[in-house]
């Protein structure tokens, strides 16, 4: 994992991927439909690999339920924290709007690409946003990996939905969408550390990466 300044932000270049919170706190696996309703309904932090398979890890991270990632403090590492709407507002604002932004933001391969089209980015941002599809429900229905990247923020919209952040292989935006919480999305942290935090990440290492 790297870190990637963009403007006056310091991101992840890659999808986060632990299996503990900072203070070596196990943050369990959900390894079925049933099992992530369940966790919804008791509001239990946790994860799942994309169709529960663990070979998606490697290039799209895990995909966290909202009890996992609004435990902010104790999922990130000192100097790191999950990015609010407004993070996300500066980043797209910097590179020049939500259109072209997410074109700038996706990653120059994984994309789904068809005969008439590539969902294929530049990354000139550096982001690297990979299509890590989502899970859509309590149902644990798996949606559109190699179609879109889904990601979490720290800024609640209601009671029951969170503002994400959206890149989508069919266009070159960067939008932000009402997610509710009993979804699963990819979580990219910002650093507003030292740069010596930042490059050192000082993260809990165990099982990531």
């Amino acid at each position: 994992m790297a870190i990637v300044t963009i403007g006056t932000q310091k991101w992840q270049d890659k999808n986060l991927d632990v299996m503990t919170f900072q203070d070596g706190t196990h943050i369990s696996e959900i390894s079925s439909s049933d099992q992530w309703a369940e966790y919804a309904a008791s509001e239990t932090p946790g994860w799942s690999y994309y169709n529960f398979d663990p070979s998606n890890a490697s290039l799209y991270g895990k995909l966290y339920n909202w009890y996992a990632v609004s435990a902010s403090d104790a999922i990130c590492p000192i100097g790191y924290r999950l990015p609010t709407a407004a993070d996300y507002q500066t980043l797209v604002s910097y590179l020049g709007g939500s259109n072209p932004a997410g074109q700038k933001m996706k990653n120059t391969e994984n994309w789904l690409t068809l005969t008439r089209r590539t969902g294929n980015g530049t990354n000139q941002s550096g982001f690297k946003g990979n299509p890590g599809g989502y899970i859509k429900s309590a149902t644990a229905e798996f949606w559109d990996q190699g179609w879109s990247a889904n990601f979490w923020t720290a800024t609640t919209a209601s009671a029951s939905e969170i503002v994400s952040r959206r890149l989508y292989w069919a266009n070159n935006d960067c939008i932000a969408l009402n997610a509710p919480i009993d979804m699963g999305l990819s979580v990219r942290l910002i650093c507003t550390g030292s740069t010596e935090q930042c490059s050192d990440g000082d993260f809990n290492l165990t099982e990531m990466f």
